[in-house]
Formats: structure tokens, sequence, C-alpha cells
């Protein structure tokens, strides 16, 4: 586990940078999936030892604190015209037993409007999750929604993401947690 703080200090113009970046994503009314990625990409920097933990507090203000009544939809147009990275995720599903599967996922408008997407009335509109996996996956971890997944899991890339892999190369998954 990295510490709670780096021992070089923060750069002010990231901090700056961040935090303007934050506000404003968080002013947003269709922020969801910016919001994910920011929130993704701050994580990944408190993992790596670049920012201190207190660093998550620029999470909140883009997640609402929890407010779960607010709707946010995805910003993306066209799910279809994503390109999704060239990634044998069936080959892979063994190994890292399809942790993308387990995130946070909001749809778009067109994932709603098309009714081939559940989604989770308590949570407008998530992509819903049993037992903390997404509804959308059979016994065997594949996609039963593939051809019409929504457009962040059409972009996710994993290869470089630590929570599914320590060296996506050498097929060595993370530690769960």
């Amino acid at each position: 586990m990295p510490p709670d703080d780096p021992p070089a200090p923060v750069d002010p113009e990231l901090t700056a940078e961040l935090t303007a970046l934050a506000d404003s994503v968080a002013a947003r009314a269709d922020h969801a999936d910016l919001a994910a990625r920011l929130e993704w990409l701050i994580d990944l920097l408190i993992l790596r030892g670049q920012l201190p933990a207190s660093f998550r507090r620029l999470a909140a203000k883009l997640t609402g604190n929890g407010d779960r009544s607010v709707v946010r939809l995805a910003t993306l147009r066209d799910k279809y015209a994503i390109a999704s990275p060239d990634i044998d995720c069936a080959a892979r599903i063994p190994l890292c037993g399809a942790r993308c599967c387990s995130f946070e996922v909001t749809l778009s408008a067109q994932d709603v409007a098309e009714r081939s997407v559940p989604f989770d009335l308590a949570r407008p509109y998530a992509l819903p999750r049993e037992h903390g996996r997404c509804v959308c996956m059979d016994q065997d971890g594949a996609c039963t929604i593939y051809a019409q997944r929504p457009g962040a899991c059409r972009a996710y890339d994993c290869r470089r993401d630590p929570r599914v892999w320590i060296d996506f190369e050498a097929r060595i998954p993370a530690v769960r947690e």
C-alpha cells in the first residue's frame, strides 16, 4: 500500500489544474462519464504515490457526495462510433476475472433510448450490478449484451489499469482486494 503522502511535494500547478478541472466537470449536468475518467486518473496517481490520498476529496465533488437523486447521463453521442481496444477479453477473463465488469458504468441517452441495456432506476442511469458485478455477465464472465454494450465498456482499455493488471503482457493480474 502506498503512503498517504508522496515524499516530494505535489506541484502547485498540478493541484490547481486538477482542482479547476474537478470544479468544471462537477458544474456540468451531463458529466458522469467525464467524472468517472477524472476519478480514475486521480485514483491512479494516488496508487502510484504521485498524489496524496487527500486528493480523493476532489472525486467527492464529482459524484455529488452520494446524491443518488441526480440523473447523470454519459455525454457520448454514438457509442457505435467508439473504437474498442484490440484486446482478446475472452482469453483473459480466466486470469482477470472480468474485473472491469465490477466498475461503475454510467449509461448514455442512446443506451436508455435503445432499451437493450438494463439500467437501475434507484441509481439513474447506471448499469445495474448484483454482488458487485455487472448483471449482464453470464456464468463464464462473458457479456450478454456485447453488441449493444455502453460506450464506457467499448472505450475501456485495461492494459495499464493497476486495478486489473500488474503486468498485462506477462498476463499477471492484480491482487484482488
